[in-house]
């Protein structure tokens, strides 16, 4: 009997002159254990090499598509513009960000989570900050945790849990079903949506997802 495939999830990075990082992050992306993937680099106007080389990964790889914006957008626009290109098939879409990496088996633990609970909306991760353990603070291992008692406990006890928007995976439907997924206006944006969504919503952790230099 043939085997179900595994859901699709769609991977974003909008990208501004970070070519110093850049191709490490794409590596990061090709090295996943997990391989139904599809990738769109959102070039924001770069006037580094960062555009050449998203080009150079499309041409030999064809999961990876690249979109160049035709006019400078901020940052939080542009992270919006690139959740617009996720796949209309995924069933889960992650961000990862032009200057971050992700461990090999950061896709597939994070889709095991919210396969196993269909509760789940985010699935979040420790990150690591050169060697410092980022956004620890739930009890280990908390692969399921009420969504809204994790808001409780990030406004009673400022305990964040969210990292950045590379640090957690997205249920794709909760992103295609607002125009803009980010508030524009809110310079903490991705806090807001993962506040937002986990009024309704489980939350989902592993223990392991990212790196920034």
């Amino acid at each position: 009997m043939e085997s179900r495939r595994p859901p699709l999830v769609s991977i974003v990075t909008p990208v501004y002159n970070n070519q110093v990082y850049f191709a490490e992050c794409i590596e990061s992306i090709l090295g996943q254990t997990y391989e139904n993937w599809d990738y769109t680099i959102v070039d924001n106007c770069s006037t580094d090499g960062s555009a050449e080389i998203a080009h150079r990964y499309a041409a030999k790889d064809s999961r990876i598509r690249v979109y160049q914006n035709p006019q400078f957008l901020r940052a939080v626009c542009n992270h919006n513009v690139a959740l617009c290109k996720i796949s209309p098939d995924s069933k889960y879409c992650k961000m990862v960000f032009a200057d971050d990496w992700i461990f090999p088996e950061c896709l597939e633990q994070m889709v095991s989570v919210a396969e196993e609970h269909p509760s789940v909306g985010i699935v979040g991760a420790y990150g690591l900050q050169g060697h410092e353990v980022m956004w620890a603070g739930l009890p280990y291992p908390s692969r399921l945790v009420s969504g809204r008692e994790v808001c409780r406990r990030l406004f009673l006890e400022r305990m964040y849990v969210f990292g950045t928007s590379t640090s957690v995976l997205y249920r794709a439907d909760l992103v295609r079903s607002q125009t803009a997924f980010y508030n524009e206006a809110n310079l903490h944006a991705d806090m807001e949506a993962c506040v937002v969504l986990l009024k309704a919503r489980d939350f989902g952790f592993v223990k392991s997802s990212r790196s920034q230099p």
